[in-house]
């Protein structure tokens, strides 16, 4: 036991020992290569050949970074030359542009000032040649100058035509009942046919009014069609094209429906509203 406690010390004294060894062989270590590393460079710089080769290759180092410097530099001069150029181009191409078109509308505004007189009596008036014509020399052109005055229009009396003399609104049918009325005395058309009527009526066209259709007044149509059972201002006249000639309209037939008999029956109703 005792001899077991006795070991102890020596033990961590020769691993200290050998931790000691171990730095200072590093230690030696770097002295040495420090030693030669100057010696090396104690022996270069005593060499004349070694000087002359690390001259030479500094100076072949600055010299190609020279020209790198001196191509960038003419580079960017060249860019900057085309694009001075391309832009007085743009500008000068620009300015002609402009001034062509300037003098296009000014052109324009001279022939429009020129002839506004004549475009603008060309409907009354009319050119007719007054005298000989002038007879210029140039050179060996010969060139007739006739003189032109302007005189008013001969205007002839025109008939009407057919299709002037024809009726604004297509004619009632000769069966129809409002014929005879029409005839016995003058209709009141659709608008006075209503200012009549709001006149006469209170409240006319609201909800408060029983008697007339506020859908149709509003909208000129109204979803329960005739079986509404509320009043529709129908016009009496027409400017339809072969109103009373042309294709009548036809009842729609529904044939799935089963019970067309009751269907019928519930559409000849009135609906009123609630």
């Amino acid at each position: 036991m005792s001899t077991a406690a006795g070991d102890l010390p020596a033990a961590s004294t020769r691993s200290e020992r050998r931790k000691e060894r171990k730095k200072e062989r590093r230690r030696r270590a770097r002295r040495e290569a420090a030693a030669a590393a100057r010696a090396a460079a104690e022996a270069l710089a005593a060499d004349p050949e070694e000087g002359r080769r690390l001259r030479e290759l500094e100076e072949a180092e600055a010299a190609a970074s020279d020209r790198a410097r001196r191509a960038f530099e003419d580079a960017e001069r060249r860019w900057l030359e085309k694009a001075a150029s391309r832009a007085a181009e743009e500008a000068a191409a620009a300015a002609a542009e402009e001034e062509a078109r300037a003098a296009e509308a000014s052109t324009r505004d001279k022939y429009n000032d020129e002839h506004r007189d004549e475009t603008e009596d060309d409907g009354e008036w009319e050119y007719v040649e007054d005298g000989p014509a002038e007879i210029i020399w140039q050179g060996n052109e010969i060139i007739l100058k006739k003189k032109k005055i302007k005189i008013p229009k001969r205007t002839e009396d025109k008939p009407l035509s057919q299709e002037e003399e024809r009726p604004t609104s297509n004619p009632l049918p000769p069966q129809s009942v409002p014929v005879a009325s029409q005839r016995r005395e003058p209709s009141l058309s659709a608008r006075e046919l209503l200012e009549k009527v709001a006149q006469e009526t209170p409240n006319f066209g609201t909800e408060q009014d029983k008697a007339h259709c506020p859908f149709y007044l509003k909208t000129a149509a109204c979803r329960f069609g005739v079986r509404c059972s509320r009043v529709h201002f129908y016009p009496d006249k027409s400017c339809t094209k072969n109103m009373y000639n042309g294709p009548g309209l036809v009842l729609e037939q529904d044939e799935g429906l089963e019970n067309s008999v009751s269907r019928q029956a519930v559409t000849n109703q009135p609906v009123g509203f609630i």
